[in-house]
């Protein structure tokens, strides 16, 4: 199916002026399909296949984006209707995103680890009639779930004859259905009452399932028949359309959709590229999930909607370090545990060579010119600005390639990026550009330009942002990509904004003299001790988590005598420094590695140095080796934030004990 739609505007145009909604730009479909127009013939997408990365042009995104939307009018979708994606980030992605917005529908994107429980409330507070999938495992799961789900009418599978090993999309093979419903019951939620009260699945009958359609994607994309009625869909598009429902993460309680409408991303898109530019010249590498407010627009739409740049989709984080040295990427994006992990890894090198790299590091971020204060080493900036050179080559030219070789910038987002590890990449001549957002703001508020940025803060406003401080040090928001609210939730979507309808973020943060912004803390998560000491402890937890020891941490304190913390050790660290140390490791792994004397020793030792950064009453007085990953015990949020009132009960015992 060919586009032939609307008046493109060219790229030399679009970096110049910038693109606004004064330039007939109402919803994101409406300038995709402009853009087609303009590069053709041009590789738009790279998705790994068969060992071999295959591209799509942008006619071909266009061309098949378009049959999916005729395809899903076809199967009677009204425009507003919500359509799920669960799938893996990849350029089915993009073309069942594009093709049901082209179709006039919100659609509603699931993280791949989603749990039976999860899955079924976002389908279910959603109302999506469609979903789809990435295996036939995934439509299997779902069909067993329908009793819960009477909206969705039918399933398309992408990939039904493809076996995946990917934990991601493996949950129970039989799930139980009252086991789903209750624990919803249990925490006071409405989701499965209607007006004749709580649902009774002893009535459901196996005719859910006979009303269930699944497809495949090539079986819908043949059903190519309503091409003048997807004309008019797009033509009828609205900038206050709703585009989305982004699901929170629910660290505290069960997700809420976030509504975001066609003007919100687009306006916040603008005013990124702005802050950061991109061009056709710029190569992405994706490989955070699509889920995700912040991969969706900064490596999704941004670079290719308003610079033109090509996409390549990683195979996941196992094969990062191998997709990145193929593809070679000039930009990346990330969120802070994964610029730590390569952090770690490079200065985690244990024995003489390790010896070697930490004193070289140390050296050349003393020399680093972005490290000196103005005129410091005026006297010296030759001989100090030749040695930093040789050390640079010396020490971080192996590392730049081991990235590509092309990387001329990185964005970190989702949480706050270590200051050591951003002056670390700094050092090596890589920048990584921090920013701030919410899902609440499409995502992106704050960001560092390339030349001009601070370490340690999330950079100054887009511009159309407004934010100030409440009394109390709290962000508030205001501009044309902040929500209108919750879907189904007028309480919550009420509370979200003050009585001047500044958005209200939940963050703490200070502004320097030049208008850089820098978070403190989650305002919820600040507490007391029982000193009457005030604690941020994800400050705490971001310092601990920078030691290559350390996998995760969770800083317990509130109303205690003083601070204790819950560590995720290592695996690999720890099994780098048994192999040096000559040192034989229990085979049971890390459940016994909290009562091994002398894996607790180095701990200790670890802690003890990290104690010495921070002001006495923030100190960690005892700690706890956790068995597993907070991840592993389903402690974190898709976007891995920790739950931290579940993580309270999972290990009340330990608590217990590291204050008795």
């Amino acid at each position: 199916m060919r586009c032939a739609l609307i008046n493109y505007i060219s790229l030399e145009s679009n970096q110049r002026e910038g693109i606004n909604m004064s330039q007939g730009w109402s919803s994101i479909p409406h300038l995709f399909y402009a853009q087609a127009e303009h590069w053709e013939s041009r590789p738009l997408v790279y998705g790994k296949a068969f060992m071999h990365w295959a591209p799509l042009t942008w006619r071909q995104v266009a061309d098949r984006s378009l049959s999916i939307a005729s395809a899903l009018i076809g199967l009677n979708l009204q425009s507003g209707d919500r359509i799920a994606l669960w799938l893996k980030s990849s350029p089915e992605w993009l073309l069942c995103d594009l093709g049901s917005l082209s179709a006039g529908c919100t659609n509603v994107p699931i993280h791949e680890s989603v749990s039976d429980v999860e899955l079924t409330y976002l389908l279910r507070d959603s109302g999506s009639s469609g979903l789809f999938v990435q295996s036939q495992r995934q439509a299997d799961r779902v069909k067993k779930l329908k009793p819960l789900l009477p909206d969705l009418l039918w399933i398309v599978v992408v990939h039904p004859h493809r076996k995946t090993n990917d934990q991601s999309f493996i949950e129970s093979a039989e799930p139980n259905l009252e086991m789903v419903k209750a624990s919803y019951l249990l925490s006071e939620s409405k989701i499965f009452e209607n007006d004749q009260g709580i649902l009774d699945l002893s009535n459901t009958t196996s005719a859910n399932d006979i009303n269930l359609k699944v497809y495949t994607l090539e079986e819908l994309e043949a059903l190519t028949i309503h091409q003048e009625e997807v004309q008019e869909r797009l033509k009828n598009l609205k900038p206050s359309d709703p585009m989305t429902f982004q699901y929170t993460s629910g660290t505290t309680g069960e997700p809420k959709g976030v509504i975001l409408t066609h003007q919100n991303v687009l306006s916040n898109c603008e005013a990124s590229i702005a802050a950061v530019p991109i061009t056709p010249n710029d190569r992405l590498l994706s490989f955070l999930p699509l889920s995700h407010s912040f991969e969706r627009v900064a490596g999704y739409y941004m670079p290719m909607l308003f610079g033109g740049a090509t996409i390549y989709f990683s195979e996941g984080l196992g094969r990062l370090i191998s997709n990145l040295h193929e593809v070679s990427p000039t930009i990346m994006t990330g969120v802070p545990r994964i610029y730590e992990k390569i952090y770690a890894r490079f200065n985690g090198k244990r024995g003489a060579q390790g010896k070697l790299r930490a004193a070289l590091s140390k050296a050349v971020l003393a020399l680093n010119p972005s490290e000196r204060e103005v005129n410091q080493f005026n006297p010296l900036t030759e001989i100090i600005d030749d040695g930093r050179k040789w050390i640079n080559r010396k020490l971080f030219s192996e590392f730049r390639e081991r990235l590509g070789g092309r990387l001329r910038l990185m964005v970190s987002g989702g949480a706050p990026l270590d200051e050591r590890v951003a002056r670390f990449f700094s050092a090596a001549g890589l920048i990584i550009l921090e920013g701030y957002g919410l899902s609440e703001t499409s995502p992106v508020l704050t960001v560092n330009r390339p030349h001009a940025f601070r370490f340690g803060s999330v950079g100054q406003p887009l511009t159309g942002v407004n934010i100030k401080l409440a009394d109390d040090g709290e962000i508030m928001v205001k501009g044309p990509n902040v929500t209108q609210g919750y879907h189904q939730k007028p309480q919550e979507s009420e509370a979200l904004f003050n009585d001047e309808q500044w958005l209200l973020t939940g963050d703490i943060g200070y502004f320097d003299e030049d208008g850089f912004l820098y978070i403190s803390d989650r305002k919820k998560d600040i507490f007391k001790t029982a000193n009457g000491k005030m604690i941020a402890p994800q400050y705490i937890e971001r310092l601990f988590n920078s030691s290559p020891l350390i996998e995760q941490s969770y800083v317990i304190g509130d109303q205690r005598p003083y601070c204790v913390a819950l560590i995720v050790p290592s695996v690999n660290e720890i099994e780098a420094w048994a192999r040096s140390a000559g040192f034989k490791l229990p085979q049971k792994g890390r459940s016994v590695w909290q009562t091994e004397a002398s894996i607790y020793e180095l701990f200790e030792k670890e802690v003890a140095t990290l104690n010495k950064r921070l002001s006495r009453h923030e100190t960690i007085k005892r700690f706890y080796l956790c068995p597993e990953s907070f991840a592993s015990d389903d402690l974190t949020t898709p976007s891995h934030k920790l739950k931290r009132d579940l993580a309270l009960k999972v290990y009340t015992r330990e608590i217990s004990n590291l204050y008795g």
